[in-house]
């Protein structure tokens, strides 16, 4: 499924969530499940290289996408990743259309970007993959800083970039407020809605991370097409916590 795609008002939402165990044995029962994204977090996580293409041939053959988040400001790691054989690249902290500039020239092959051709890529994708890669694979940025706000239609606007990430949380810091309740601040509100607002406009990808079913919903209507659901740790945890609450309440342990 590439970028032209997804961005048809008549595909359904694609659905995916953020992997920071680096584990292939977490990547093949995620991508069986039928997540269509699976994210390899390299910013957060603890992924190296070697458990990054591991884990990305494992979602592929899965059956999913498989897409890394790389490090702030390692313009270098986004060609890595893509020579591993991910099929998306998310760019955090993308504040400048300079930055975002930056990310096109690693993420995409001449004429479009400088990024060179390696690794083994081709033995998956096929013979044609230089000539399809620039079309095929997804250069995500992510608007996550008021800075990045005040520029969004530049950054989005520059060649190469195919959608933007929201990053709601790091948005809100950025902005002075805390972590947690600030959905109803509104010059919040009012930056998520001029980001989505210049995705559309300008026919890019616009994805969200959501916290509950009901936000996703809510992302879905506003425009997101493309919704993210937490974290395989967080779904564990929480999984694991609830059960754990019911086998106690129900056999009186302690």
């Amino acid at each position: 499924m590439n970028q032209a795609t997804l961005n048809s008002p008549s595909t359904p939402s694609v659905l995916g969530l953020f992997q920071q165990i680096p584990l292939p044995m977490v990547s093949r029962y995620l991508a069986l499940q039928g997540w269509d994204w699976i994210i390899l977090d390299m910013q957060h996580g603890c992924f190296d290289y070697e458990k990054a293409y591991e884990c990305i041939h494992t979602i592929r053959t899965a059956g999913a996408r498989p897409v890394v988040r790389v490090s702030i400001g390692n313009y270098s790691e986004i060609q890595k990743v893509l020579d591993l054989g991910a099929l998306g690249v998310v760019v955090p902290m993308v504040n400048s259309p300079e930055e975002a500039e930056q990310a096109a020239q690693a993420a995409k092959y001449p004429p479009l970007g400088s990024r060179s051709k390696g690794g083994d890529p081709w033995y998956h994708y096929g013979d044609n993959y230089t000539q399809s890669a620039n079309r095929e694979t997804l250069l995500l940025v992510q608007i996550e800083h008021v800075k990045a706000i005040s520029s969004v239609e530049q950054i989005l606007s520059v060649k190469g970039v195919d959608g933007c990430f929201m990053g709601q949380v790091d948005l809100a810091l950025s902005m002075g407020l805390p972590d947690v309740g600030f959905a109803d601040n509104y010059e919040h509100k009012t930056a998520i809605q001029r980001t989505v607002d210049k995705c559309r406009s300008l026919n890019k990808l616009a994805c969200y991370n959501a916290f509950s079913v009901r936000e996703a919903e809510e992302r879905r209507k506003q425009g997101f097409q493309c919704i993210t659901f937490r974290s395989d740790v967080d779904i564990f945890v929480e999984a694991s916590r609830r059960r754990l609450v019911e086998l106690r309440d129900q056999l009186g342990s302690r």
